[in-house]
């Protein structure tokens, strides 16, 4: 009881008595604590996993008014930054194709708009966006790459809430609104008008391009008691391009979108105990189709998946099970009119996907091992595959700031994607895996250091690793081979193998009114293909051997506040022509090795400037500056035949605008 009720005087009295044996009592009138804030957007995460706070796209350049998570994911080390005309992801040099993105944890494909300027996500819906870079545990996909994952708040607000975006080419809104004590409701939209503003920009040949895309969510967030948490989410996106010139009786139209529905159920089981259940649906197609006045082509293509997965986590023990069935149209081509050309027709693909997994942490002294196996089922007619998956993690506590982590895995991936491009548009496509086209599959271990420096003021990570890939699917095709030829998708694809390998740097400022980070990547991604042609090793489409980002955000004071990137990237590969030959009129072009030249390098800087008008009682109003490639550099993108009157060369294209500034309006309350 003495015991308590000293403790209690000491809480109550405003002074401190400090007393030893040795010393005579004295009276501490004021102690003052000083330190910096804390104010980070990479949060910690284990397995090295990096979790982004998305409430950075606040203060970060908006490229043409739109503040995008995927632009920023390319700016970590190890994820390659791409080009203007580049809408995927290349992580630690695999192909953007091996990477899986979702809405917590349920799959999407082909999640970009044209040209990868913007994604499908509209940020105020989500609390955080979670990258693995590889396999770090066995509960991850059925994937060679990256596992992308964009996760919304599990958290209910009791107030009326909401981010309100006004820009030149699109528009975004959120409202979260508290339905009663256990539940609430988010709702987000976007909606593009590209022709409203920079309709002048969108002409081929004096002829307009109509072009707008939009974006929907509707996530409802129901938690009956503590133990329990449901919701339902709903997402659907859709493009729609059209282009017509009346001189050639032209009429173009590109519909592509994704549509997304899932059930949550998340259970603690007990205090150490957890259960996640969820049932979802979702569903991708591409549509392209040309009329003229004889002829008619129609490429349709599509995927949709019906899922269900359950995770349990007990203590160190992580296990779960996925099913999914895959409904896949892959490229299907019909030409009809001129050229009366009949293509080899290509069916709809059924196919069942099963995992069963299991991870158990052990913890001894200073060493912390995972082990874990994912045990694969996949069948697609009469091609079934059974794979098994290890997946293993140690990590040696080098002192309380300082942990050496080593990571190996064994990965299989049964959906394959491939088309013309990279860029957004409705020419890629999916198709599963077959006798013809068989499972790839890739093993990697990498080594890292994470340690914490000056008083952990910033943060360091050092990462190596190396990858090997098989059974790797490259298209060699082009549109061109629609029209002129029959088309055969066995005939379109170049069969190989290829290996990555790499270092990766990112030291981080977490403290201070300025932070950011820094990151380096250096590595390579060989491939090797067994076709006529292709003998040797080349390096892949996507390879950029150096990389330097810089991310920064300051605040001078309540009004003003500045972010900034800057990209410097080495140039991609390219097959280079070496000579041309005029044959009866007709242009003949004879090419170099495969990829044997590069590109320029690629620079960018973006800059950012919000000036807030107030904040107070939890609403914010401003209006954002923000200027794409401030830098003016003018980045080339590929090489094309350029034809002049009397002569005729290989040249860089460049995007059509050096520099893109933009201004918009953003309210939040």
């Amino acid at each position: 009881m003495r015991l308590v009720l000293a403790l209690l005087s000491c809480l109550l009295t405003t002074s401190v008595l400090a007393q030893d044996s040795l010393l005579r009592g004295d009276t501490i009138r004021e102690v003052n604590v000083r330190g910096h804030r804390l104010k980070t957007f990479l949060l910690d995460a284990p397995n090295g996993i990096s979790r982004i706070d998305l409430r950075m796209m606040d203060d970060m350049p908006r490229i043409l008014g739109n503040a995008d998570p995927m632009h920023y994911a390319q700016l970590l080390p190890g994820v390659q930054t791409n080009s203007e005309y580049d809408a995927g992801l290349h992580v630690q040099g695999c192909d953007n194709a091996h990477n899986i993105i979702s809405i917590n944890g349920v799959p999407l494909y082909n999640v970009s708009h044209m040209l990868g300027f913007f994604s499908i996500f509209n940020t105020p819906h989500y609390a955080t966006m979670q990258l693995a870079r590889s396999a770090a545990s066995a509960s991850m996909e059925n994937r060679l790459g990256a596992h992308v994952d964009m996760q919304i708040a599990d958290t209910l607000r009791q107030k009326v809430s909401g981010d309100l975006s006004i820009g030149p080419i699109s528009s975004q809104g959120t409202l979260r609104l508290p339905v009663s004590l256990h539940s609430q409701l988010i709702l987000s939209a976007r909606q593009a008008y590209l022709n409203l503003l920079y309709g002048q920009w969108m002409k081929i040949e004096e002829e307009t391009m109509r072009y707008n895309f939009g974006d929907y969510n509707l996530t409802w967030l129901w938690q009956p008691n503590e133990r329990h948490t449901i919701y339902l989410d709903f997402y659907h996106g859709n493009d729609r391009a059209k282009y017509t010139d009346d001189d050639y009786l032209l009429d173009t139209s590109l519909k592509w979108g994704n549509t997304m529905a899932a059930l949550h159920m998340n259970s603690r089981l007990g205090h150490d105990s957890q259960l996640r259940q969820t049932l979802y649906y979702t569903y991708s197609y591409n549509k392209f189709n040309l009329d003229m006045s004889s002829l008619q082509v129609n490429v349709p293509s599509s995927i949709s998946d019906i899922g269900y997965s359950a995770h349990l986590q007990k203590g160190q023990l992580n296990a779960g099970i996925q099913v999914a069935g895959h409904t896949i149209q892959p490229q299907a081509p019909t030409v009809n009119g001129l050229f009366s050309i009949r293509n080899a027709e290509q069916p709809r693909q059924h196919s069942l996907e099963s995992s069963v997994y299991a991870d158990y942490t052990l913890q001894t002294g200073h060493v912390t091992t995972t082990t874990g196996l994912r045990t694969v089922f996949y069948q697609n007619g009469d091609y079934r595959r059974m794979a098994f998956d290890p997946v293993a993690s140690i990590t040696y506590q080098l002192n309380p700031i300082s942990q050496l982590i080593l990571r190996s895995s064994l990965k299989h991936q049964f959906l394959h994607r491939s088309g013309f491009s990279d860029m957004g548009l409705p020419t890629e496509f999916w198709f599963s895996s077959s006798h013809e086209f068989p499972a790839q599959y890739a093993w990697n271990i990498s080594l890292g250091l994470d340690t914490w420096i000056k008083n952990r003021m910033y943060h360091l990570t050092l990462e190596t690793y190396y990858k090997r890939l098989y059974h790797q699917q490259e298209y060699s095709g082009n549109v061109f081979d629609v029209l002129y030829s029959s088309y055969d998708l066995q005939s379109m694809l170049l069969h190989g193998q290829g290996y990555n390998y790499g270092i990766n740097v990112l030291i981080e400022k977490r403290k201070g009114h300025l932070t950011g980070w820094l990151s380096y990547s250096w590595g390579r991604a060989m491939r090797h293909f067994s076709d006529r042609g292709y003998q040797g090793w080349y390096p892949a489409n996507h390879e950029r051997p150096h990389e330097l980002n810089a991310v920064a955000t300051y605040r001078l004071n309540k009004h003003w506040s500045f972010g900034g990137t800057c990209v410097y990237a080495s140039g991609t590969p390219f097959t280079a022509p070496r000579k041309f030959y005029l044959l009866n009129d007709n242009l003949l072009t004879v090419f170099g090795e495969h990829n044997e030249q590069r590109l320029r390098h690629y620079f960018r800087v973006d800059l950012s400037i919000n000036y807030d008008f107030n904040q107070r009682q939890g609403r914010r109003s401003g209006i954002n500056l923000s200027i794409y490639n401030i830098s003016m550099h003018g980045n080339d993108i590929y090489y094309r035949l350029k034809i002049y009157k009397d002569r005729f060369a290989a040249k860089p294209y460049r995007f059509m605008l050096t520099v893109m500034p933009s201004i918009n309006y953003y309210y939040q309350f």
